[in-house]
């Protein structure tokens, strides 16, 4: 008898340990969904988000640019660029970056575009809601390019980053910059205005659509003011690749130019010393 009540202790025994398995692991120690941190690339709209990355991660948002602008009176001038921009999160919500159209076509020339040193700091972080998050994003330009593709001189600016997220996944952005730039190697330096404001709209976890308006306000009499619309589509494979299409077009005087980029975003995960 004593044989066949341990047996039955036994039995009960691994019969409690096979139902509370499954309750521990659909518990506290399921892992979290990688889906709730997607990656945020700043393009393929002009403006830019405010958000950083976390330290140790490294992005790299890149795409090719089909333009083509019609002078007044001339023919069509086509472009094609491969712009580039790298990221990388140092911590204490900063994030320093290296930005350039890199090579580009025009027409029968080729060369190379001047390169942006810059950093994107997170001053105020907020969850979703109607307060916005705010960063701030210097850059300096260096005439690295080609001389047909370079503006000669270091150019330098600073731009004011706001942020919403609405709780139905819906993302807002309204950007502002002052920056010191030149025309040409031989012109003079001048003072510009720009803005931007934007908008991402979710429609499934893998799929949204954005879009963009911008404008750009030389402070020079007698200077033209351009100004544009840009609409994207985003898909993501995976949370940390983005690849998007999306079509520009820029309103200037004296021609208008028209843009089309297909582009690819992803972020790494690199391991950081202690």
């Amino acid at each position: 008898m004593s044989i066949v009540r341990g047996a039955i202790v036994c039995a009960a025994l691994a019969s409690a340990i096979a139902f509370a398995a499954p309750a521990r692991c659909s518990g506290s120690d399921e892992p979290p969904d990688p889906w709730q941190d997607m990656i945020s690339p700043d393009r393929p709209g002009a403006a830019t988000p405010p958000s950083v990355l976390s330290r140790g991660a490294f992005q790299i948002e890149t795409c090719f640019e089909s333009q083509s602008a019609r002078p007044p009176g001339a023919d069509a001038v086509s472009t094609q660029d491969f712009p580039l921009l790298l990221r990388y999160g140092v911590g204490h919500e900063l994030e320093i970056r290296v930005e350039s159209n890199t090579v580009s076509f025009q027409q029968a020339i080729t060369g190379f575009a001047d390169m942006s040193i810059e950093a994107k700091w997170l001053a105020l972080d907020r969850p979703s809601g109607r307060a916005p998050s705010v960063a701030f994003l210097p850059a300096v330009s260096l005439p690295s390019g080609s001389s047909d593709f370079s503006a000669g001189k270091v150019q330098a600016g600073l731009a004011a980053l706001l942020g919403w997220t609405l709780p139905s996944g819906t993302s807002l952005s309204l950007d502002g910059a002052v920056s010191r730039v030149v025309e040409s190697t031989d012109s003079p330096y001048v003072w510009r205005l720009a803005a931007q404001t934007a908008f991402q709209i979710p429609l499934r976890r893998e799929w949204a659509v954005s879009g963009d308006l911008f404008v750009s306000a030389p402070l020079q009499s007698g200077s033209a003011t351009p100004w544009g619309l840009d609409a994207g589509v985003e898909y993501y494979p995976n949370p940390v690749t983005q690849i998007d299409l999306a079509v520009i077009q820029t309103f200037a005087e004296p021609g208008n130019a028209t843009a089309a980029q297909l582009g690819f975003s992803r972020r790494f995960a690199l391991r950081v010393p202690r």
